[in-house]
């Protein structure tokens, strides 16, 4: 395998693992005041969090008996209780919020050409994390409390870019609000739908919402249907046009793509004009990866276990969280490429163009299935399965070499 310098250092795993991290957290200590009786610094505190959601510990408690016995060149920093746990209030946020976007801007992440095609594309959702008892701020239901995540995923390098952490009761629509970002399109399910929503997004950005059934609406004009042969099996009664939404102030026309999978009906409202019919549908079936990345949060990398009970705290607990998904996500597209570059037959794996549809796939897909299947491709370059994690944890403290690379590049 053809290597580059950096592949052949002495350097742990783990470092590999945090280097995009160095340069900001460099500058972050650089400039901030440091305490004269200091027991953990933010770039230790840091490194501390990209542990925790990394390695297979489950609260602050493990995590801290775990580094007493962790090997040494994993540097880990030996800390009291209080001391852990007092820094997600002594250091704050906007440091994070700089970790996040210096991650997402510097990286060269890999990108769909196909979705890419049709601009940025962002889906939007909500997803509940339970709150204990004391956390009083986070309102959900008499009988518990809970936090909620509203997260926007990019389709196009399959990222989580925003997110606002707020009560259990929170308003997903109110959230998005305050996200929005001009030239975007959004895709949401039907969670979301709100008509004064959608005519603040067509002001300057674009929407592919599922629509409820009892839509009131007035078909102002009957659109051309194009669907692939391959996939007429999956679908019936498609219909594509324009409507009047006659229950809305103003009476706005928009597109109404409405279609069968199976036993199930859906509307598909966009103000995108420019798209096929069989493009709208799949980008609203790319909504799916939304869940999917909750789902990993959640269980892959064990987020739901709160390591704090104030606001500040779990905001800061949910940037450590997506920081380290993607560093494990830059991870593995750096040794999959790496092993693509190289003359390995174990390693090789075709283009990822024709990502948009595996025609293949989709000509065995029936009834719901059709929204899994359409992601199936994804799993090289974007999954990061609990067996690529498993891997990665037992190579933590050992040198990144071709070795590494090699395994980390083929699961």
């Amino acid at each position: 395998m053809a290597s580059s310098q950096d592949e052949n250092t002495d350097r742990t795993t783990f470092d590999k693992l945090l280097a995009p991290l160095n340069s900001v957290l460099e500058a972050i200590e650089a400039k901030r005041q440091v305490h004269h009786r200091e027991a953990l610094s933010f770039t230790a505190f840091v490194r501390l969090l990209m542990y925790y959601f990394t390695s297979s510990v489950k609260s602050g408690r493990q995590l801290l008996t775990d580094t007493l016995s962790a090997a040494p060149e994993l540097e880990l920093s030996l800390v009291k209780r209080s001391t852990f746990f007092d820094a997600f209030q002594r250091f704050p946020v906007e440091w994070f919020v700089t970790l996040l976007g210096t991650l997402l801007a510097s990286v060269a992440w890999k990108t769909i050409p196909e979705l890419d095609a049709l601009g940025k594309l962002y889906c939007v959702d909500g997803s509940l994390f339970p709150a204990w008892a004391t956390m009083l701020w986070a309102e959900y239901k008499s009988s518990c409390n809970a936090v909620r995540l509203h997260l926007v995923f990019e389709l196009n390098r399959m990222l989580a870019v925003q997110f606002i952490v707020d009560t259990g009761n929170s308003n997903e629509k109110t959230a998005l609000l305050q996200m929005l970002e001009a030239g975007v399109t959004y895709i949401a399910d039907r969670g979301y739908v709100y008509f004064p929503l959608l005519a603040e997004i067509a002001v300057n950005a674009y929407f592919v919402f599922r629509m409820k059934k009892n839509l009131k609406y007035a078909v102002v004009e009957r659109l051309a249907v194009n669907l692939p042969q391959s996939v007429g099996h999956i679908f019936s009664a498609v219909t594509d046009q324009r409507v009047w939404l006659t229950g809305a102030k103003g009476k706005p026309i928009y597109r109404l793509v409405i279609f069968w999978v199976a036993k199930e009906q859906y509307l598909i409202l966009t103000n995108r004009l420019d798209l096929t019919t069989f493009q709208i549908i799949l980008l609203y079936a790319y909504r799916w990866q939304v869940e999917l990345i909750f789902r990993f949060l959640k269980r892959t990398i064990d987020g739901l276990h709160l390591l704090s009970t104030s606001k500040e705290g779990v905001t800061i607990q949910f940037y450590a969280l997506l920081i380290a998904a993607l560093l494990q996500l830059r991870l593995k597209q750096h040794c999959v490429a790496a092993c693509e570059w190289s003359n390995t037959p174990s390693c090789t794996e075709p283009s990822i163009a024709g990502l948009m549809v595996d025609e293949r796939l989709l000509v065995a897909a029936r009834g719901s299935t059709f929204l899994a299947t359409v992601g199936k491709k994804l799993h090289r370059y974007w999954k990061v399965s609990i067996h690529w994690l498993i891997t990665l944890r037992n190579l933590l403290a050992q040198p990144f070499n071709l070795r590494a690379v090699r395994l980390l590049g083929i699961l």
